[in-house]
């Protein structure tokens, strides 16, 4: 085991801005669907993956907004873990819908996240992209800070 994190990324053609986009596994919630369980099924289609739900109980923000000035859209962010050791997750299958067509890409969350999205060929959604920038400026942070063990606070540490 590595402390390295991954996290799953699927690509695929966005007929209203003409180009390839990568993107979070995502979908609509069905009619009778929580938002977890809408997000442990849209990552099994579109990525072949099964995510836990019994040993680590899925995260679940509150609804946030996409583009209020033009749609009334809104989404839940959903964290799941994915278990590896799964055997249903040893050679994963996706299942897209009809019409959708999806390549896979598992992404190192620490040093191949930023890079797909700067450098890659795809347009990347604004929330990843903004996943992706938070969590690159929160690593440069990290760089610089220590845990005082008395009082628990983080303290910046400055290279001379």
């Amino acid at each position: 085991k590595t402390d390295e994190v991954d996290t799953l990324l699927v690509e695929q053609f966005r007929p209203p801005v003409n180009s390839h986009t990568v993107e979070f596994p995502a979908g609509l919630i069905d009619g009778s669907e929580t938002p977890e369980q809408a997000a442990l099924r849209e990552l099994r289609e579109e990525t072949g993956y099964v995510g836990e739900a019994c040993k680590t109980v899925p995260k679940v923000s509150r609804a946030v907004c996409m583009s209020p000035g033009v749609t009334d859209e809104s989404v839940h962010v959903v964290m799941v873990v994915v278990d590896l050791d799964n055997p249903y997750n040893n050679n994963p299958h996706p299942e897209p819908d009809e019409g959708e067509f999806v390549q896979v890409k598992r992404v190192s969350l620490k040093s191949g996240l930023k890079q797909i999205l700067d450098q890659g060929t795809t347009m990347p959604i604004e929330g990843l992209y903004l996943f992706a920038l938070g969590f690159d400026m929160g690593l440069e942070i990290g760089k610089n800070e220590t845990i005082d063990t008395v009082n628990k606070n983080p303290v910046t540490m400055k290279s001379p």
